[in-house]
């Protein structure tokens, strides 16, 4: 006998989703579990279902309700979940802030400032049920209605790994509609589809072994069919696929239709087909109008609707529990599933459902372009769950900045200041670490060592010598000329390989705002010796093979002023290449260290000059400056 327990039982599913499992051929008996934090809400649903339960003969089922869900957990076999968190008290947040900055959502659910929002206030306790179910019903199959899909599932698949899916009517809603614009029986029309949730693609559309694409790309051209389908059809003219999801949810995962006014009064129209602030004009009216539906429904006082539906939850208990196998299309976890989406992600596939279990179905790539468009909005997701799990405020920050639709209308910092405002709007239901801005310490400063010397003299090469007896050179001797390394190891590597046992020397200078005790971090590859200040410092007959930077650490104490470092490498027959030099303050104290230093409290490298630009990467700005040189002798 099953348990199926259902959590957020208030809601408008508890009706459809139970009057379609009720109507599964032989499921005669079985434990029904309510589960809702709203008691009165709870109350008027029990009520309801027993209404059903009678209306349909079925004596054999029980009803357990409670508000608390560790009672109502223990020996589920299929947990579904329809929370919602905050009720409708934060609807007019999510819209109309962002409204303010002007990103314009039709329902701002599922993606988007909106989205991310409610995934800050679901995701949390939804984690919480999860490890509960674990506990309680660990051999429980789990599926899940609650909005944003993707972002729930996400969470989901990284907490549980009991089995475990998202459920959603796009696809089979919206394939009915496509039947319909091609005027072909649903039956009989073969398709294939696979994308994000809310985002899915019908890659594949055939009729008696004839490609219907044709066929509804010329549809997609006549007056009435884009004005049903103004986004759709877009897409598809343009994209060459037809979508999922309806025109109002699709018109917030791109950047292209609600960023204008002009573009919203061109591929909008008013409710599901893309009407501005839908969902925040009508969600409290619709909750209002449900709860008395089914309070009428419950008292005897409205028809109540028996048939069986089109959600996939009766689908899946009746092909677990008697192996009648089931296709459904499902969000669940990218194991190579679509394996041009990021697969660390989720995505929405066809789905195989039997005595085993659930088992997600191959699909391939989808076409680049569909494909492309679906990864700008998991990069939401992976920002969004991973700020969630991971207790990251900029994380949060970040999926909004990375969401199409912001990213179209504000700057950074605009989205920045919006989130900031939601956070403080909705404090009472988003969890305390992101409520309020995370304190932190500004530094401004640097820390106490300075970056590579990359512009020291350098000497030509030198005949080589005994490095441990060389005397302070005279600088008159070593054909001394500056030189920009382009990366933090200045390498001698060409000449000094074909020079095989030579000298070369290495001249640094520094200036001091102040008296400071220094070190000189320094990496070599050879026998090497260095001068500070005219003095010897350091010698080592030997060297590492590779040079390592910061090997050595030479203290000296640098007085106010300029000072001199001088290195003389021994080639090692060729082997060595050259150093690394850098130097690191050592007179500093803790707090100094947390602060951070000020320029002036770090020696300054004389005639520090980077590689960078067109010069670093191209040959062309050498000719344009040959050319440039040419054109001045002429005019001389």
């Amino acid at each position: 006998m099953p348990k199926i327990t259902l959590l957020g039982a208030g809601s408008g599913f508890t009706q459809p989703l139970f009057t379609d499992i009720l109507n599964i051929e032989g499921l005669d008996e079985g434990v029904i579990g309510l589960v809702d934090i709203d008691a009165d809400r709870l109350a008027i649903n029990v009520k309801l279902l027993n209404r059903i339960l009678t209306l349909l003969k079925k004596t054999k089922w029980r009803i357990e309700a409670s508000t608390d869900r560790k009672k109502i957990l223990p020996g589920t076999d299929y947990l579904i979940s329809t929370i919602e968190v905050s009720g409708v008290q934060c609807v007019r947040h999510d819209n109309d802030i962002p409204l303010k900055y002007g990103i314009d959502q039709c329902i701002g659910d599922t993606i988007g400032p909106g989205g991310v929002m409610k995934t800050l206030r679901t995701l949390p306790p939804f984690i919480g049920i999860l490890e509960d179910a674990k506990k309680l019903c660990p051999k429980a199959l789990i599926m899940n209605y609650t909005n944003p899909m993707s972002m729930m599932t996400l969470g989901a698949v990284r907490t549980t790994d009991q089995p475990f899916v998202g459920l959603c009517h796009s696809v089979q809603g919206n394939s009915r509609q496509v039947s319909d614009i091609l005027g072909v029986p649903y039956e009989e029309l073969r398709w294939q589809c696979a994308g994000i949730n809310h985002m899915a693609w019908f890659t594949s559309l055939t009729y008696k072994g004839e490609d219907m694409h044709p066929r509804l790309r010329a549809a997609a051209l006549r007056p009435d069919v884009i004005e049903a389908f103004p986004i759709r059809t877009d897409l598809i003219t343009n994209l060459g696929y037809f979508s999922t999801e309806s025109c109002g949810h699709y018109s917030e995962y791109v950047p292209y239709y609600r960023k204008r006014k002009d573009l919203l009064k061109l591929h909008c129209r008013e409710g599901y087909k893309g009407g501005t602030s839908f969902y925040a004009d009508n969600w409290p009216s619709w909750r209002k109008a449900t709860d008395k539906r089914r309070y009428e429904m419950a008292m005897g006082k409205r028809e109540i609707p028996l048939k069986r539906g089109h959600e996939y939850a009766s689908d899946i208990i009746e092909a677990h529990m008697f192996d009648r196998k089931k296709v459904i299309y499902a969000s669940v976890k990218n194991d190579g599933l679509i394996s041009n989406l990021p697969q660390t992600g989720v995505v929405e596939v066809a789905t195989l459902v039997d005595t085993r279990g659930f088992m997600p179905t191959h699909f391939g790539d989808l076409p680049e372009q569909c494909a492309a468009l679906c990864r700008s909005n998991m990069a939401v997701f992976e920002l969004a769950v991973n700020g969630v799990m991971n207790h990251d405020r900029e994380a949060v920050i970040h999926a909004m900045m990375m969401d199409p639709l912001s990213a179209a209308v504000c700057s950074l910092s605009e989205i920045r200041s919006m989130a900031e405002e939601l956070f403080a709007a909705e404090k009472r239901f988003i969890p305390s670490w992101c409520a309020k801005p995370k304190a932190v310490t500004v530094t401004g400063g640097l820390p106490p060592i300075t970056s590579y010397v990359r512009t020291p003299q350098v000497s030509k090469i030198l005949r080589h010598a005994d490095v441990g007896g060389l005397p302070y050179p005279k600088k008159s001797m070593l054909g001394l000329k500056k030189h920009t390394f382009s990366g933090n190891f200045m390498s001698r590597h060409e000449e000094l390989n074909k020079a095989g046992s030579a000298l070369v020397y290495y001249v640094s200078r520094i200036t001091c705002a102040s008296r400071m005790e220094l070190s000189v971090l320094f990496g070599y590859d050879g026998p090497v010796k260095m001068w500070i200040d005219g003095r010897e410092a350091f010698y080592d007959p030997n060297g590492t093979n590779p040079a390592k930077a910061d090997a050595a650490k030479i203290p000296f104490i640098a007085s106010k002023g300029e000072h001199e470092i001088v290195v003389a490498l021994d080639s090692n027959t060729g082997n060595a290449w050259g150093i690394f030099l850098r130097y690191e303050r050592k007179d500093v104290s803790k707090q100094e260290l947390v602060k951070g230093l000020s320029p002036s409290a770090l020696p300054h490298i004389i005639g520090t000059d980077y590689e960078s630009g067109v010069a670093a990467v191209s040959s062309m700005s050498d000719r344009a400056t040959h050319k440039g040189k040419k054109s001045a002798k002429k005019k001389k």
